[in-house]
């Protein structure tokens, strides 16, 4: 990996294309975490868990003491090499925890869900993405989530708060998106969807959400959590 690809793949899940199959989802996540953040106080002491990429670490500009990112892999962002499951931290040490698309990844979620509740002040807040109906990315994931389930990991946290990043209309534009991005293999076919197809569902789905047609979340792609200690 080139040394700007971390901040070119950080820059394009904060700040996404519309010829992104992710739009709506990345558009909306983006939204949702800058609205909770901009809330908090300043002299912040964060630890982002999957830190990889850190496409978030912008949106707390001017509200960071320190800035720790933890990873099972090595890049130039990762401060801490070692898994959610087992945080080399002391207790209460976090004022903020973000985990975004991360517990996916965990063998076990709920000591992930543990540990990060551990590691957090009293009144700390993890900030959180979890994906739902949506493909296998990669084969090194094990889990996706409904909203039962979320808050059956986070039960010891004081509150919790799941929104959808899209509902059904938008998750069902980003899933067709998704498909199309899959099945179509010829480079020339796939250049010309990432052009034309995924820009137009993107925009519809965006009508929609905005529309507010709904408030059905049975097809939703993804959630975002705030979850208080």
């Amino acid at each position: 990996m080139s040394h700007d690809e971390p901040r070119r793949i950080a820059d394009a899940r904060l700040y996404p294309s519309l010829t992104n199959p992710n739009y709506l989802v990345l558009r909306s996540r983006r939204l949702l975490f800058a609205g909770y953040l901009q809330g908090l106080p300043g002299n912040l002491t964060v630890l982002d868990v999957g830190a990889r990429y850190q496409p978030y670490r912008p949106l707390l500009d001017g509200k960071l003491r320190k800035y720790v990112g933890l990873d099972v892999e090595r890049t130039e962002l990762v401060d801490v090499l070692a898994s959610g499951e087992l945080l080399p931290f002391r207790d209460e040490t976090f004022d903020l925890v973000i985990a975004t698309c991360v517990f996916e990844y965990f063998s076990d979620p709920r000591e992930a869900a543990k540990e990060i509740h551990r590691v957090l002040k009293p009144g700390g807040s993890l900030l959180a993405s979890f994906n739902a109906a949506v493909p296998r990315f990669v084969d090194q994931e094990r889990w996706r989530y409904l909203p039962l389930g979320i808050r059956t990991i986070f039960a010891s946290f004081s509150s919790l708060r799941l929104t959808p990043e899209v509902r059904s209309l938008g998750g069902f534009c980003r899933l067709i998106n998704l498909g199309l991005h899959d099945f179509l293999k010829l480079p020339a076919l796939k250049f010309a969807y990432r052009m034309t197809i995924c820009p137009a569902i993107n925009v519809l789905g965006f009508l929609l959400e905005t529309a507010s047609l709904t408030v059905n979340d049975r097809w939703a792609g993804n959630y975002s959590v705030v979850a208080v200690k």
